[in-house]
């Protein structure tokens, strides 16, 4: 049985905003309790970060993100042409270390989707909060 373009689009729509305000509540859960973080430990777990600053403030990291776009892109007939139902998202993430520790972690994400405006930040922390919630790495 083949599910015509039209329904899969319909059935799989609610989905969306679900997953995307998940990632961005992952993203505000990294925003605390990554706060403590050895360096070390942050490049384990987010890797080389794509840009490096320092200042009186201390030492800046920034990571650039792009992930492949979400959602369902199929046409959707309407009067005048067809409508793409997608969801993307860059997302730049940085984090502020004195004396070796995170500090701060700022976001700067653009979405496509409402109630997801840090969800494509979430790659960039989630996998430091698996190893944070497995005891792996420890906060200071």
């Amino acid at each position: 049985m083949t599910v015509p373009p039209r329904l899969l689009l319909l059935l799989l729509l609610p989905f969306l905003p679900t997953c995307s305000a998940r990632d961005s509540a992952m993203a505000e859960d990294g925003r605390e309790r990554l706060v403590g973080l050895r360096a070390d430990d942050l490049r384990l777990c987010a890797g080389v970060p794509n840009l490096t600053a320092s200042s009186a403030g201390g030492d800046f990291w920034t990571y650039d993100r792009t992930p492949p776009a979400a959602g369902v892109s199929a046409p959707v007939p309407v009067i005048g042409g067809s409508l793409s139902v997608a969801a993307g998202s860059t997302c730049r993430v940085t984090f502020q270390l004195v004396d070796g520790k995170v500090t701060r972690i700022g976001y700067s994400a653009e979405s496509a989707l409402p109630l997801s405006q840090n969800a494509a930040c979430a790659p960039v922390v989630q996998g430091c909060l698996r190893l944070v919630d497995q005891s792996q790495v420890t906060r200071e």
